[in-house]
């Protein structure tokens, strides 16, 4: 766990250029080298900007290290449940494990925006919004 908790650190560290923040340039390419394995549209300019501005709580125009940690912690989630969910039915997750890796059950995705919607407001990643509409969209 330390070695990832210096990972994180050290890859917004390495992004900021030395600087408190990462403005739109250094963390499109963040999210283009880092998070394109675990989410979607990270090649479209237009998704990972209206992500920073969704992670940007103090408006600033820029991603300071708490609003990073928000989207790793909205990630690292979103992972958990996915993966708890291929756990708690292993007879049905081994029929569907390339379903579950990729895009999880209607009922999942709705559970998690009745969960995301009942939480008190806060910055929440539109991209990464926008991948778990579109999953409801795939599953549907």
């Amino acid at each position: 766990m330390e070695s990832a908790i210096q990972t994180i650190v050290g890859v917004f560290l390495k992004s900021a250029k030395g600087k408190e923040s990462l403005g739109g340039n250094d963390f499109q390419k963040l999210v283009k080298s880092q998070l394109h394995n675990i989410m979607m549209d990270t090649d479209s300019s237009e998704a990972v900007k209206k992500m920073r501005q969704g992670l940007d709580a103090n408006q600033d125009g820029k991603v300071n290290f708490e609003e990073y940690m928000n989207l790793v912690g909205y990630l690292a989630t979103s992972l958990s449940e996915q993966c708890t969910a291929a756990v708690e039915t292993p007879a049905e997750s081994a029929a569907a494990a390339p379903e579950i890796e990729s895009t999880p059950a209607a009922a999942e995705v709705e559970e998690e925006k009745a969960e995301v919607e009942a939480q008190p407001e806060e910055a929440e990643p539109e991209a990464a919004t926008a991948v778990e509409k579109e999953k409801v969209e795939e599953a549907e």
